[in-house]
């Protein structure tokens, strides 16, 4: 008996030994995973402070601003390994979900290297990339579904998931001073056979839920940073490289800040810097861009989908901005089914891109874009215009021609620009006249262009102190306009022609106060004109 006792109490103590010992080594495995304690009681709703902005169109513009609890949640903690080789997808997740349940607060991503697939944001979680973090994207497609809801160019659809992702979130954030790689050739690589299925999905008006694209035959390039039916963002401080295609694309969204952020997307395809999508009170401040397409655009829907949506983008400011690389420096459209009104943009300095200001659309896209005023541009060199209006915009690929779009309530002034292709160009419909009306341009400075200001079909327009030197044709050609006051603009006496009227729709034009005693010939009337209809003052 104490022989078989001895052996039943020797075959429990190594038991006990090797139980205990296991879980040393766990705990020792992982003692530096913490995983936080959940609450289960609500956490207060924090107060909202807001950003007052004085607008021409709002005296006091308000953006809700966001704010976070204190709680703090580490990827780290959550198992992820940096040095860019280790697939941290699952960490991200657990450390936002485990955030949000505590009420919310800070998703930490330290200095290093991390690999990750897509990352869905959370109400109340401010993702912040600290300084010497780099999170790097997985260029493999497969990583990004299942298919999400998304917009892709004015049409909703379900395709891959952005790299960064919410939907009907609130008191979102990304936020420090690491960055975001995107890892963009990759998906650049992506054909875009499928754009042309999905328009015709829009105005066939398929529903949205049999509109799946997030196939090998069918995909499409998703956006890079897209918040869907989401209140109050912040993106601060961040840089941002190589996206797939849009890089900040809020949709239907409201009270937006992006402040600080450096993005680098040149030269992929489609990869506009910010895109504000059918979304309001948005404010975009101290930036700089180098992109594949425009640096900031303004969007509100495509066609039959964008009227059926019918969600304006508006109470837009964007200030402080510089552009080294882009199409457009700001544009408008030419997705704009939806509406655009009420957008300040100021103090911008441009270095190098093929337009400074433009609003495009087309009589199939329609839209009204209103209310908008645009301060100084400070511009180096473009390659197309400083300032374009163009209804006329894709009109080839219109199939109808049902929707013709206005601007109108246009306001540029303060403008400089050292060399240009063309200087301004505004093309109206003569179908609609009034499609481009009270447009204002005042202290713009071109000093070395290809050719003057061309505008066609457009009503009450006030041009002061417009100062173009064209090498070719007159300075200001203008034709079928009504109701048009041009004073202090000036020609150099190097110009054969400084004005020249044409057209049978041409009426009321007052050339005051002009300096021109120098040129060649002052006037030109081409066919149509009635000289009868051009009045000067002294």
């Amino acid at each position: 008996m104490p022989l078989l006792y001895d052996k039943k109490f020797a075959f429990l103590l190594a038991l006990v030994i090797f139980i205990v010992g296991n879980l040393f080594l766990v705990t020792k495995t992982h003692r530096d995973i913490t995983v936080p304690q959940i609450n289960d009681t609500p956490a207060a709703e924090p107060a909202y402070s807001q950003t007052s902005l004085s607008t021409p169109f709002d005296d006091a513009l308000k953006i809700s601003e966001t704010k976070f609890p204190d709680h703090v949640c580490n990827i780290s903690d959550y198992g992820a390994a940096a040095g860019g080789k280790v697939d941290n997808t699952e960490s991200f997740a657990k450390a936002i979900s485990d955030c949000a349940k505590l009420g919310g607060g800070k998703v930490v991503v330290d200095s290093g290297t991390w690999l990750t697939g897509p990352i869905k944001l959370a109400s109340n979680i401010n993702l912040e990339i600290q300084a010497g973090a780099d999170v790097v994207f997985d260029d493999d497609p497969e990583k990004y579904l299942p298919p999400v809801f998304s917009r892709f160019e004015g049409v909703e659809y379900y395709n891959y998931s952005p790299l960064i992702y919410a939907n009907n979130a609130e008191n979102v954030a990304i936020t420090g001073a690491g960055t975001l790689n995107g890892q963009g050739p990759t998906w650049w690589k992506f054909t875009g056979l499928s754009i042309g299925k999905l328009y015709s999905m829009g105005e066939k008006n398929l529903p949205v839920d049999q509109r799946i694209f997030a196939t090998v035959k069918d995909g499409l390039r998703p956006s890079f940073i897209e918040f869907i039916n989401c209140d109050r963002i912040l993106i601060s401080g961040i840089s941002i490289l190589k996206g797939p295609m849009w890089t900040i694309h809020p949709v239907y969204s409201r009270d937006i800040i992006i402040s600080g952020v450096n993005i680098d997307t040149a030269p992929g395809p489609s990869t506009d810097g910010v895109v504000i999508d059918s979304s309001k009170n948005v404010l975009v401040d101290n930036a700089t861009f180098s992109t594949g397409d425009d640096a900031i655009v303004i969007k509100s829907g495509r066609d039959n989908d964008g009227r059926r949506i019918n969600i304006p983008s508006e109470n837009i400011v964007l200030r402080n901005i510089t552009v080294t690389d882009a199409h457009g420096a700001i544009a408008i459209g030419s997705e704009m089914s939806g509406n655009v009104k009420n957008v300040l943009a100021q103090n911008f300095t441009v270095k190098n891109a093929q337009y400074g200001f433009r609003i495009k659309s087309n009589q199939q896209r329609g839209g009204t874009a209103e209310n908008i005023w645009v301060k100084n541009l400070q511009i180096n060199s473009l390659s197309e215009a400083v300032i374009e209006f163009d209804t006329y915009y894709e009109r080839a690929n219109t199939f109808y021609r049902d929707f013709p779009p206005t601007f109108q309530n246009v306001n540029i002034e303060d403008v400089s620009c050292r060399n240009t292709k063309d200087s301004i160009i505004v093309l109206g419909l003569k179908e609609k006249p009034s499609a481009i009306n009270n447009l204002n341009l005042k202290n713009i400075s071109i000093i070395k262009s290809r050719s003057g200001m061309k505008m066609n079909d457009a009503q009450n327009v006030n041009l002061e102190n417009v100062k173009i030197v064209p090498k070719y044709g007159p300075v200001f050609n203008i034709e079928n306009a009504q109701d048009v006051t041009l004073s202090g603009s000036g020609c150099e006496k190097s110009n054969i022609v400084c004005f020249y009227f044409a057209g049978e729709n041409l009426n009321t034009v007052l050339l005051d106060k002009n300096n021109f005693p120098q040129a060649k010939e002052n006037i030109s009337f081409g066919v149509g004109a009635d000289k009868s209809q051009i009045r000067t003052s002294e």
